[in-house]
């Protein structure tokens, strides 16, 4: 008897892999924008993005600032590091950035093994911070979306994770019972605390084995490690 009937995946960096997408889009923007002009490398602009971007993610996720600000502003303030002060140039690549990225397809390694394992048994739902039109073209152009009934995105919802409220609204949507329910993703402070906080059982899908000190349910390095546990 399997103690689980329903599966709360997240989607960027569990199942979506976010990070090789966006570094492979933003290396043809450096390319296409000709941004070699101000960095010395499309290395050094990468890592002078990342931070930029992260503590933006941050403050939108508080509602500190808004949509535009966080797309635009994490490119126009990496710009700046480079004394390149273009706020329209930022907007138009921003955009670009969005369209290309949301196209890409690469996944984490054994998604669709497991997603074929999990399907006939389970009823399957994705959980995201992520903003509406590119969560859903990603689900899309994929080829992960048929695997999901519903998809929550904290966009949609008007809170996002970790507060319970989002996974409040998620488990009642889908007629779930907390006891029935799991929670399968990468971030500790978003996906896992967010879980625990709500009471529900959760996987901490943790590929780059990152040290915490956190008690969690279940800790896997490979999404592989699911099959057969489910």
């Amino acid at each position: 008897m399997r103690k689980y009937k329903q599966l709360f995946f997240d989607l960027d960096h569990t199942l979506w892999d976010f990070a090789t997408n966006e570094r492979i889009t933003l290396n043809q923007l450096y390319d296409s924008y000709n941004l070699k002009s101000h960095f010395s490398s499309f290395n050094e602009f990468y890592e002078r993005y990342v931070p930029i971007n992260a503590d933006l993610w941050a403050l939108y996720r508080n509602w500190e600032i808004r949509k535009t600000d966080l797309n635009t502003g994490r490119f126009h303030n990496t710009f700046l590091t480079a004394g390149l002060d273009d706020v329209e140039m930022a907007e138009k690549f921003s955009l670009d950035f969005i369209r290309q990225n949301s196209l890409k397809t690469n996944v984490m390694p054994f998604t669709f093994d497991l997603l074929e394992y999990l399907k006939p048994h389970y009823t399957m739902h994705i959980i995201t911070n992520g903003f509406i039109e590119t969560q859903k073209l990603k689900l899309e152009v994929s080829g992960l979306r048929p695997y999901f009934k519903n998809i929550f995105i904290s966009e949609e919802i008007g809170a996002q994770k970790p507060k319970i409220a989002f996974f409040e609204y998620a488990i009642k949507s889908s007629n779930a019972k907390k006891t029935e329910s799991l929670v399968i993703g990468d971030s500790l402070e978003m996906d896992i605390l967010g879980a625990k906080n709500f009471g529900l059982d959760h996987v901490y899908y943790n590929p780059y084995s990152i040290p915490h000190k956190e008690k969690v349910f279940k800790e896997i390095k490979s999404l592989n490690e699911l099959i057969g546990w489910l």
